[in-house]
């Protein structure tokens, strides 16, 4: 234990900027002569409390301050806790303006205190905090502004309530430029909330938000230091970070008089300065990207950065509502520099006039989810979102978010039962979805669009619900696949019974003149209702649209269907997408990489391609690795295997969304296949989302394609038939010879096969 006794007040105090002692000092802090800032401490790595002196260090940065800071010194003179409980550490930052001289005479007057004064020239309030940071010998740390006071009892009636992990909030009070004070502060007012009672952190995120009135233990405060690229915002930036210790909670200083920390409210303080683009637009979208840096574990300190990360984008919305003409301007600012998870509702709330009906949707990690987030960012409206919740299906993925967030206005979550094909579960969807459209519709003002997005039927059902009571809303349905028959051309079964929203929508095919149409399923009456009420059809591929129609069998509807279609390809995700959640998988240096991602199914999997590599010969094989991403890991696995080919192939599980788009341009060729298509099926319907993925890549494509397919027609590095051994074992055989000759992939020196990159 460090006692007083250890601590030698008089060196303290001959540590000026002219001490020949500055340079050994600054030098043990781990900071040069010249002030620039010191490596971060990994959390955890943090000094032990014991290790420090019981009370508390008064950190003072101060810039061109001799006009102002002697109120702040006095304050501290004026204190009721005894003067050895405590240290002041001036860092004087930036050019001189004599307020070296003025903290000199200071030091010289206060003999009782210990005044520390640590000069620095560059110019950094965070810098020069770290600096104090670093030289602090107290349990405890307390930051004020050099412009600031503290009332009397400050420091003790903190002190008093300090523990290690707890940080200790005092009354905050605004003085104005008259000198009238004003007590009534945010930070006042909540804090009634915290007296005698500690709160977790992260549920008071707003202590974080100021540099002021707290108390912080001192080996947690020393583990983090403040940013010094940020403009403004560094303090909260650096608070923040605090939420990687979840054990820390706030508590109010202990209640008594005279107990405040008194705020001054200059022309420029953040309360009053005026407005501008660089300030309210520019900074905080530095500090929100800062704030979206820090990785913390719980799901409390993620809310409280979300929380910290809204408050930011109030400044936006100040901005905004004064400069109403600059909107166009502030989106473009924030497209190009908002990180993934910038809190786009802030901005877009009350500004959709467009919906969307959309059962699986982003965040639930699925296919149709992931696809129709990235077509609602390509059609590029802000809308409200009606979906389902999917949690008893599909698990949550959070990051997929981030790829329609921009266009998000309000979304709601309807409580029904997940169902593929069950009439009476969709039903309940489609009714609850359209109560609450109807309830948006009303409060905002009539919505001009509606979009919807099946393969799950609920989507097409809710938008056609919607659509017979607002006939001048104009509806776009989009398919992603054919929904009467399957990938094997089977028809789906999906029995319909005679509710109320089949009766609802047999009334709507009857108004436009297509009663007689025959409906046995479930997805005979969806389909053939979206074909019928839609204003716009959009399908994936033209083999998608003839397939379709065919299945229609009334030359009418077909006709009524062709007028109104588009076709539509499956978007591709923004270039910032493929940055945003990076991936722990390597490749092997000195090889060609082919990456395959998919499910196996009995029509779609790569076990031709294992055959071919099979039939390499040897010095071919040497100068390959494949790696598998699927479904059933485990099976292939066994598969490769068996066919001793475990130094080549390499098989994983699935990645998450936004890390397959991390992953993809790790490797020299992605590999995608068409289904194998089954003698149902007169043409080939499909086309794999994941084909725009790997465009979005920037890496070469190998397609196995199936004659006439959708895919057949589109712009591919590399083409062969899908199930042709033969031509598939000639085709890599050229492509490992072509994309070996790119100066990422050189030859391995070891002859012998390496290991799975996982295990290395």
């Amino acid at each position: 234990m460090v006692t007083a006794a250890d601590f030698d007040r008089d060196y303290a105090r001959r540590l000026t900027l002219d001490s020949k002692e500055l340079t050994a000092e600054l030098s043990a802090l781990g900071i040069g002569r010249d002030g620039l800032p010191m490596e971060p401490v990994a959390p955890g790595q943090v000094p032990e409390p014991g290790q420090l002196l019981p009370g508390v260090s008064v950190i003072i940065p101060t810039y061109r301050g001799a006009g102002r800071i002697m109120g702040a010194l006095m304050s501290l003179v004026d204190q009721d806790l005894d003067p050895s409980r405590f240290e002041i550490i001036v860092i004087p930052n930036g050019p001189d303006d004599g307020t070296r001289a003025l903290l000199a005479a200071f030091v010289r007057s206060q003999p009782d205190l210990t005044v520390r004064v640590i000069a620095t020239a560059p110019a950094s309030a965070g810098g020069a905090r770290n600096i104090g940071l670093a030289a602090a010998r107290f349990a405890n740390v307390t930051f004020v502004d050099d412009d600031d006071e503290v009332e009397r009892s400050y420091l003790s009636s903190a002190l008093a309530m300090a523990t290690p992990e707890v940080i200790v909030v005092s009354p905050l009070v605004d003085v104005h430029l008259d000198g009238t004070r004003d007590a009534n502060t945010m930070v006042s007012t909540r804090l009634s909330a915290l007296v005698g009672r500690p709160t977790p952190l992260h549920q008071v995120p707003w202590v974080l938000g100021l540099n002021a009135c707290k108390l912080v233990p001192t080996h947690l405060a020393q583990a983090y230091r403040f940013r010094e690229d940020l403009a403004s915002g560094e303090d909260l930036v650096y608070f923040a970070e605090l939420l990687h210790h979840p054990q820390l909670s706030a508590v109010a200083a202990r209640e008594g008089a005279d107990t405040a920390y008194l705020r001054a409210l200059r022309d420029d303080s953040i309360s009053r300065r005026a407005l501008d683009v660089d300030f309210a637009v520019d900074q905080r979208l530095s500090c929100i990207r800062a704030l979206s840096a820090i990785d913390v574990d719980s799901a409390g300190g993620r809310a409280a950065i979300e929380s910290l990360q809204l408050a930011q984008t109030g400044h936006i919305l100040r901005f905004l509502e004064q400069y109403p003409g600059e909107r166009e301007s502030v989106i473009d600012r924030i497209e190009h520099a908002a990180p993934n998870d910038f809190p786009w509702e802030s901005l877009n709330r009350g500004t959709a006039r467009d919906l969307a009906f959309v059962y699986c949707f982003a965040p639930y990690s699925d296919t149709s989810a992931v696809v129709a987030a990235k077509a609602i960012a390509e059609r590029g409206l802000v809308v409200d979102v009606v979906t389902n919740d999917m949690s008893a299906v599909r698990r949550l993925d959070p990051a997929v978010a981030s790829l329609a967030r921009r266009w998000i206005d309000e979304s709601t979550v309807i409580s029904a039962t997940p169902s593929f094909a069950g009439w009476e579960p969709i039903s309940d969807f489609a009714t609850k979805a359209l109560a609450a459209a109807e309830l948006r519709n009303a409060t905002k003002g009539p919505y001009r669009t509606v979009y919807s997005r099946a393969l799950w039927v609920g989507s097409h059902v809710a938008a056609a619900l919607f659509k017979l009571h607002h006939w001048q809303v104009r509806w776009s349905a989009e398919f992603s696949d054919p929904l009467r028959r399957g990938a094997d051309g089977v028809p789906r079964s999906g029995a319909l019974t005679d509710n109320d929203v089949a009766r609802r929508l047999k009334a709507g095919l009857q108004s436009r003149g297509f009663g007689h149409l025959q409906v046995d399923t479930l997805f005979d009456l969806v389909e053939q209702a979206t074909f019928v009420l839609a204003d716009e059809v959009i399908f994936t591929n033209t083999n998608q649209f003839d397939y379709m129609l065919s299945l229609t069998r009334d030359p009418r509807l077909a006709e009524v269907v062709a007028a109104k279609a588009r076709i539509r390809e499956h978007p591709t995700p923004a270039p910032t997408a493929y940055q945003a959640v990076p991936t722990s998988y390597q490749v092997p240096d000195g090889v060609v990489n082919i990456g395959y991602f998919g499910s196996f199914y009995p029509n779609r999997g790569i076990g031709d391609v294992l055959t071919a590599l099979l039939n390499l010969p040897m010095d071919l094989r040497r100068q390959v690795r494949i790696h598998i991403f699927c479904n059933v890991a485990k099976d292939v696995k066994a598969q490769v295997a068996a066919l001793g080919l475990g130094n080549v192939v390499y098989v994983n599980n699935y990645l998450s969304y936004m890390e397959f788009l991390n992953a993809t341009t790790l490797f020299d060729v992605l590999l995608v296949n068409d289904v194998t298509r089954d003698e149902r099926l007169p043409i080939n319907p499909f086309l794999p989302s994941k084909l725009s993925d790997y465009r979005g890549s920037g890496r070469s494509v190998w397609a196995l394609i199936d004659e006439g397919s959708a895919m057949s027609r589109m712009p591919l590095t590399y083409v062969t038939p899908v199930g042709d051994s033969a031509r598939i074992a000639h085709d890599l055989a050229k492509i490992i010879a072509q994309e070996s000759r790119h100066p990422t992939v050189q030859p391995i020196n070891d002859p012998t096969m390496e290991g799975h990159p996982r295990d290395q």
